[in-house]
C-alpha cells in the first residue's frame, strides 16, 4: 500500500508531531511519504521518506498543479491530510486523480464544509467529530517512545502544565487558582498569551511560585515530567490533549478538565468542569499540594497498554485497509 501524509503549515505543533509519528510508525508496514513545508521539513524524522513542498493558498494555482503531478508521481493509494489548509488542497487535487482521502481532526472547528468531500474524518475524540457529514472512526491520541529517557533520576519538585498559550488551554484559569497552593508550578510553552499571562502572575502576587518558560523542544519535556509531582490540564477546549497520555506513561499523575477523552482515562473526581474557575480552584486545592497520597498507577498501567502508538497506528492502518476493500 502506498500512503501520503501531507503538511503544509509553517509551524511544527501538535499535528505535525503526529504525522511525523504516525508516518514513523507506518513505514516499515507500507510505502510511506511526508509531503511536508520546506519551512519545516528539518523538523521531521530524518529516516522518513519526506518531499519538501513551498506552503501555499488556496489561490496558488500554480503551485496546486505542481501538487497534482507530484502526487500521480507517487501514485499513492491512500493520501492522509493533516491541517485545514492540507485538506482544502487534497478536495482539489482528488478531481484530477485517483485516491482515498482521510484527514485527522484534532480540535473542534466551525470549518466543517471542507470536510464534506473527504472520504473519512479520524477524530482524536468523539467530541471533535460531531456534526460531520461525512464517515468517521474515533482514533485517540497516543504516547510516543521516541520521547522516554530513563537515564534520568525521578523528583518531585513542581506541579507542571504545558500547551501553546492560547485562551482555549485555560491557563489564566489556573492561575488565578493558584493563590492557596504551596507547590511551585512550571508552564512550559510560547504563544500571543504570553505577556498577559505574566503580568496575571505579577498582578496575583505569585511570582515567586509560578513561571512560564518558554520554547522547549518536545523532546526535552522528558526533563520536566522527571521533576513535576503532577501535570496539570485547565484547557477550556482540547482534542486530545497527547500531553496528558505521556505525562502518564511517564507516571506523573494528572488532574484535567474534562475535555477531549480524559473522562475515559480519569476518574471523575481528578476532572474540573472546563472554563468554570470554582472548580478548577476546588480541584487544584484538594489535590495539588497531597497528590501523593493519590494512588493513579492503574491509570499509569492503562494508558501505557491502551494508548501506546503501536496500538492506534495499528487501528489506523486497519481503517485504510477496510476503506479500500470498500471501495
Amino acid at each position: 500500500m502506498n500512503i501520503v501524509h501531507i503538511v503544509i503549515s509553517d509551524s511544527f505543533e501538535d499535528r505535525e508531531m503526529y504525522a511525523n509519528e504516525l508516518a514513523y510508525a507506518q513505514k516499515n508496514e507500507f510505502n510511506t511519504t511526508l509531503i511536508v513545508s520546506s519551512n519545516i521539513s528539518h523538523k521531521f524524522n530524518s529516516e522518513l521518506t519526506l518531499v519538501e513542498i513551498e506552503s501555499f493558498g488556496q489561490q496558488s494555482i500554480y503551485k496546486i498543479l505542481k501538487l497534482i503531478f507530484l502526487i500521480r508521481k507517487i501514485n499513492p493509494d491512500i493520501v492522509h491530510s493533516h491541517g485545514i489548509k492540507a485538506t482544502r488542497a487534497i478536495n482539489i487535487i482528488k478531481t484530477f486523480t485517483s485516491f482515498k482521502h482521510l484527514t485527522t481532526i484534532h480540535e473542534a472547528t466551525k470549518n466543517l464544509k471542507v470536510f464534506d468531500k473527504v472520504d473519512l474524518v479520524i477524530g482524536v475524540s468523539s467530541k471533535v467529530i460531531n456534526n460531520l457529514r461525512v464517515k468517521t472512526k474515533v482514533v485517540s491520541n497516543w504516547w510516543s517512545p521516541f520521547y522516554l529517557n530513563n537515564d534520568i533520576k525521578k523528583v518531585n519538585e513542581y506541579a507542571l502544565s504545558v500547551g501553546k498559550l492560547e485562551k482555549a488551554k485555560g491557563f489564566d484559569l489556573l492561575i488565578k487558582s493558584w493563590k492557596d497552593i504551596n507547590l511551585d508550578l512550571i508552564i512550559v510553552g510560547s504563544g500571543d498569551e504570553y505577556k498577559d499571562l505574566i503580568s496575571l502572575i505579577s498582578s496575583y502576587k505569585l511570582d515567586n511560585k509560578i513561571k512560564i518558560i518558554n520554547e522547549v523542544n518536545h523532546e526535552n519535556l522528558v526533563k520536566f515530567y522527571k521533576k513535576a509531582s503532577v501535570l496539570l490540564i485547565p484547557s477550556r477546549s482540547e482534542g486530545g490533549p497527547k500531553i496528558a497520555l505521556e505525562a502518564l506513561n511517564h507516571e506523573v499523575p494528572v488532574l484535567s478538565t474534562d475535555v477531549g477523552y480524559m473522562s475515559k482515562i480519569l476518574p471523575k473526581e481528578f476532572l474540573a468542569k472546563p472554563d468554570n474557575i470554582n472548580s478548577l480552584a476546588q480541584l487544584m486545592n484538594t489535590y495539588v499540594d497531597q497528590i501523593e497520597f493519590f494512588d493513579q498507577s492503574s491509570i499509569f498501567e492503562y494508558v501505557h497498554h491502551e494508548y501506546s502508538i503501536h496500538k492506534k497506528s495499528t487501528l489506523i492502518n486497519e481503517i485504510y485497509e477496510d476503506l479500500l476493500i470498500r471501495s
